[in-house]
């Protein structure tokens, strides 16, 4: 026994590396001393570590059997034994007798790379010797072994400054304390960190949150099942990287400059082969060794993604949830992961409409206010989660991802450009991103030169001849894939010999194969033994990602495991997710494509079909998820009934995810295999395609397809004596003639719907009821229109349909703020606010509040239409509602013009801006670029008013909006002085021909004042007078409070002068 210099302790055996006691490793090695004397000099310092404590349980009751001193005996050498298996992975230990624990410390004082597998293949060993160790030891039968393990940073040191005893202390060795106390006998527990950092080599079942003493929050918590001696996921340096030690700096620059605070986007493009996924895996090795970046990554591949599907995968990911959790478990998950978060439920509401998307059909409103939930949740998610530390989002094969996510990461690159996230977009293409005001650095990779070409060939053959490397680096062009096929290629062929140990080149020939990508990807596929080729032709009809489970169902292999992870390391796929349900990835598309081209016709078939019936046996209660993925299979495997029903339900899922185009694809392919089979799609399927293909192209504003689905849908619901659907047609044909400006046809067939109507279709009846109200409005019929809101209001609320009655409502306010019934406009809102619209339906609250705001600026209250705007501000850019975030900031910026407040007024406008940019409906551009033609004329800009005004007159005149057409005239009449009184006279006469009071108050005004400037003060009393009588009779209808202030709009001062 010898005595550790450092802490005096004397039971140490003479070849123990570290001292039992304090840690301080036992050598005369000067630098080793040195270190501890540093350590005792500054007292210790935080280190990342990975620690488990092993307890005894049970030797308390052996007492009565043995003697004291028996079962302490027993117990030391226990705890001996211990602390060698700990010392032979290079580990520190500590015992704690009087708890009968033996902490282990790996990390500290000595750290290693892999310290977090060290730990836990030791533990694991441990539990081996236990179950030997009770087997010998017969009274130790009753006896328990508990193990709990977590890595995180610690202090390790002294604490006390005239002790020698080095210790461990922090929050994460008192969670390894508690995962042992809370371990099963003979159990390894370990927490989320350890997990993270051993998963490619150890299998876990996570076994939930559990409340930990001395913590706040839970903690997840992952039983070990299994260890395995090598990684699952193969280490990218099977084949070092080569020639890429520039971008891979760059990459990690970008990265480091999100310290700043600053967001950015790097694109990573590239030939096939040239080195992309590659290089983005070493930045990822980089990511995960640093460990002061939080970083997802995802392959966007996929032969019908789903909406969202990229951060569909990345969420799921991220926030751990559970493949195979129900709905109701899955949304009871969402709603605890962002409380805990301290996020809105408003937040949790919009992620779970990713995952558990409504299939019902539902209208555009409802649409919109389910797209602008998702951008909001995802937006405000990303915010938290790069709080405190820089979030990087890897993008692989971005060119292949759906255009929903595309949109969002567009839209996220304008919200978040403050915060310090980063996007990698391998494979983006240059133009996906514009107007916005992040860098975008691009890393263009180009080929490898004759010198990396060369490291790369030594490396896989060792020792090879010039020539054999300038014969390489010709024939494959300084592409690393290729070269390594060339390889391969020349290996089989025998083109290339060994000769004492040196390889050299036989005989330099031409390589066919090199001559296009097909030959490449298919010698790579060739140089493989036939059991795995047949497991790559598999794979490749099950798709570009392929799963286990689903693998496995195909073909029973009892190595499949380990010959997927050989075709891991050898680069043929990736293993891009590993839990319940392994997901496998192709690592190039076309290798993908040529396995699956080469593969006979009728086998593919055969083999769809069995997919496709694996998906719904499989995933039995997660069908919505695999939707499309089904659908494809069965339309590959010429399962057309099957398919229809997959494609309708794709259908309805993407058109509720407002992802029109993947809805218009599915509801599509319906209608040709319908054409094409001559009409044996069951008739309820083409009925519901058929009615949601119209809302479709009512979103797209497709009238005349609008039309023709109508008509077809009309005719099916007619001959199938379906009285319910021919109303549904009947309704969206009476729209479209509507939209064509035939009102009288279309209100001939919603007068003769409502006939028709019985009582269990009162839904239908109110949206019928709310038509006419429209119709009418546009036929300035107002009285007729006001009736029908008012019918329509009374059948939702007879009925509770809460949307029905808040959409009549905002209808109702909207008409009578047009005609200038301000009061009557304001008392409906009001009560829509108050009694009916949910507290979490953001959308509609802010729409209501923003037309409060308009009303009180119509009656001149500038303060009250300054704080609802403000507040609509605030509201809409929490949620996404780019809408009333872009008229709610034009308008504070019209109110601060008007009020000579230039500088206020620009910073307005520079916020609607930068929401211009973004995605916007043409008709809603009309009102945007009036209000900037406001803008600039209080400004005194007479250019830009005269190109905003033209720009939105020519809007309004394609889509009939009279109201701004008739402002964009008045605008021209101020400042086109020689046709000022032609564009008056054209207000005027919009104004009379759509009825409305304020409107035909304005116009006379403005008649009023072009006679007063020529000097005809006959005429302009005339036209004062008119005007001054419409203003009082709308002044008449307000409360004290608001005539006060109506009576201060410059207008009516300047009559009440003449």
């Amino acid at each position: 026994m010898i005595k550790c210099p450092f802490c005096d302790y004397q039971q140490i055996d003479e070849k123990v590396i570290f001292c039992t006691n304090c840690g301080s490793r036992i050598t005369d090695d000067t630098k080793q001393s040195s270190a501890s004397e540093r350590l005792k000099f500054w007292g210790g310092e935080l280190r990342m570590l990975s620690v488990f404590f092993v307890s005894f349980l049970g030797f308390e009751k052996l007492i009565g059997k043995k003697v004291y001193r028996d079962i302490m005996i027993n117990l030391r050498e226990c705890m001996t034994d211990v602390e060698a298996i700990i010392q032979q992975f290079d580990g520190t230990s500590n015992q704690i007798i009087p708890d009968k624990r033996i902490l282990g410390i790996f990390g500290a004082p000595k750290a290693h790379k892999d310290d977090p597998i060290r730990a836990v293949r030791c533990a694991w060993q441990i539990k081996d010797w236990w179950k030997k160790k009770k087997n010998e030891v017969k009274f130790l039968g009753s006896v328990d072994l508990t193990i709990g393990i977590n890595t995180g940073r610690a202090f390790f040191g002294y604490i006390l400054e005239e002790s020698s005893f080095l210790t461990v202390i922090g929050d994460m060795i008192n969670t390894a304390a508690r995962l042992t106390e809370i371990s099963l006998p003979d159990e390894i527990l370990m927490g989320e960190n350890t997990r993270d950092r051993v998963l490619e080599y150890v299998d876990v079942q996570h076994i939930g949150e559990r409340s930990i003493k001395g913590r706040s929050s839970k903690v997840n918590v992952y039983r070990i099942e299994n260890i395995r001696e090598e990684s699952e996921i193969f280490p990218s340096q099977k084949i070092p990287i080569f020639g890429r030690e520039a971008e891979l700096k760059k990459l990690i620059d970008i990265a480091k400059s999100l310290k700043k605070g600053k967001a950015s986007v790097c694109l990573i493009t590239g030939q096939m082969g040239i080195g992309k996924t590659r290089l983005q895996e070493e930045f990822q090795n980089f990511l995960a060794e640093d460990r002061s970046f939080n970083f997802v990554e995802v392959h966007c591949s996929a032969e019908l993604s789903s909406p969202y599907f990229a951060f569909d995968f990345l969420l799921r990911h991220y926030l751990k949830l559970d493949v195979f959790d129900d709905k109701k478990k899955l949304a009871d998950e969402i709603d605890e992961i962002i409380a805990q978060k301290g996020l809105s439920p408003l937040n949790a509401k919009g992620l779970k409409h990713l995952f558990l998307t409504d299939l019902q059909r539902l209208k555009r409103d409802e649409i919109f206010t389910i797209n602008e939930e998702i951008y909001t949740a995802v937006k405000n998610l990303i915010k938290y989660e790069s709080q405190k530390t820089p979030l990087i989002m890897i993008f692989e094969e971005f060119n292949k991802a759906d255009e929903m996510t595309k949109h969002l990461i567009s839209y996220l690159l304008q919200e978040l450009k403050n915060k310090p996230v980063m996007f990698v977009l391998v494979n983006g293409p240059k133009d996906f991103i514009t107007n916005i005001e992040i860098v975008i650095e691009e890393i263009n990779l180009t080929p490898l030169s004759l010198r990396d070409i060369k490291n790369l060939v030594d490396f896989i053959l060792n020792d090879v001849d010039d020539k054999l490397v300038e014969f390489m680096y010709k024939s494959a062009g300084g592409n690393p894939l290729f070269t390594i096929a060339a390889v391969r290629n020349t290996l089989r062929t025998k083109l290339i010999k060994k000769v004492s140990g040196h390889w050299r080149l036989e005989k330099e020939q031409h390589l066919p194969f090199l001559d296009d990508l097909y030959g490449v990807v298919m010698s790579t596929i060739d140089s493989l033994p036939g059991d795995y080729r047949l497991i790559i032709d598999y794979a490749s009809v099950i798709g570009y990602r392929f799963s286990y489970r689903v693998l496995k169902g195909l073909f029973e292999r009892t190595k499949l495991k380990e010959q997927l992870n050989h075709l891991v390391e050898e680069g043929y796929i990736i293993l891009s997710q590993n839990d319940k349900d392994p997901m496998y990835v192709f690592r190039h598309n076309l290798l993908k494509d040529a396995a699956y081209t080469v593969l006979p016709l009728r086998k593919r078939k055969e083999i769809h079909q069995v997919v496709a019936n694996l998906y719904e046996k499989l995933y039995v209660d997660q069908l919505s998820d695999f939707y499309e993925d089904i659908g494809y299979h069965y339309l590959s495997g010429e399962n057309y009934k099957k398919t229809t029903k997959y494609y309708k339900l794709a259908g309805d899922k993407s058109k509720n995810l407002y992802a029109i185009e993947q809805a218009l694809y599915f509801y599509n392919t319906v209608l040709k295999l319908n054409k094409d089979s001559e009409d044996q799609v069951d008739i309820d399927t083409m009925q519901d395609v058929l009615l949601n293909l119209t809302d479709l192209y009512e979103i797209t504003g497709d009238v005349q397809k609008m039309k023709k689905a109508a008509e077809y849908g009309l005719r099916i619901a007619r001959k199938d004596k379906n009285t319910e659907n021919e109303v549904n047609f009947t309704e969206r044909y009476a729209y479209v003639l509507f939209l064509l400006n035939n009102f009288n046809k279309a209100e001939e067939l919603l007068l003769s719907s409502v006939e028709q109507c019985n009582d269990d279709m009162v839904e239908i009846l109110s949206i019928l009821y709310s038509d006419l109200g429209i119709l009418y409005q546009n036929k300035y019929e107002y009285e007729k229109s006001v009736l029908n809101y008012n019918l329509s209001w009374n059948t939702a609320r007879t009925n509770q349909i809460k949307r029905g009655e808040i959409l009549c409502l905002f209808n109702l306010s909207q008409l009578h703020r047009n005609l200038g019934n301000y009061e009557k406009a304001l008392d409906y809102l009001n009560y829509g606010l108050n009694n009916l619209i949910p507290a979490d339906n953001m959308r509609w609250v802010v729409q209501f509040k923003y037309m409060i705001a308009d009303i009180n600026y119509q009656m001149w209250n500038l303060k009250k239409a300054k704080n609802f705007l403000l507040e609509c501000l605030e509201i809409s850019d929490d949620i996404g509602n780019v809408e009333v975030y872009l008229k709610s900031a034009l308008d504070l910026a019209i109110i601060h013009t008007n009020k000579a407040k230039s500088k206020e007024a620009k910073r307005y406008l520079q916020l609607a801006d930068k929401k211009v940019s973004l995605f916007i409906r043409e008709n809603l551009l009309a009102e945007i670029n009036l209000k900037k033609a406001m803008i600039y004329y209080n400004e005194s800009n007479q250019k830009r008013v005269k190109d905003y005004t033209m720009s939105a007159l020519k809007i309004a005149q394609k889509f009939n909006q009279k109201e701004i057409e008739f402002y964009c005239y008045n605008l021209l009449s101020l400042i086109d002085t020689e046709s000022s009184l032609e564009h008056a006279k054209q207000v005027l006469d919009i104004a009379e021909m759509i009825k409305l009071p304020p409107l035909i108050a304005a116009g006379l005004f403005r008649m009023t004042e072009i006679f007063t400037q020529a000097n005809d003060f006959e005429r302009a009393r005339y036209y004062g007078r008119k005007a001054l009588r419409v203003y009082d009779d709308l002044k008449f209808n307000l409360n004290d409070e608001n005539r006060q202030c109506y009576i201060r709009r410059p207008e009516y001062i300047k009559l009440l002068e003449i």
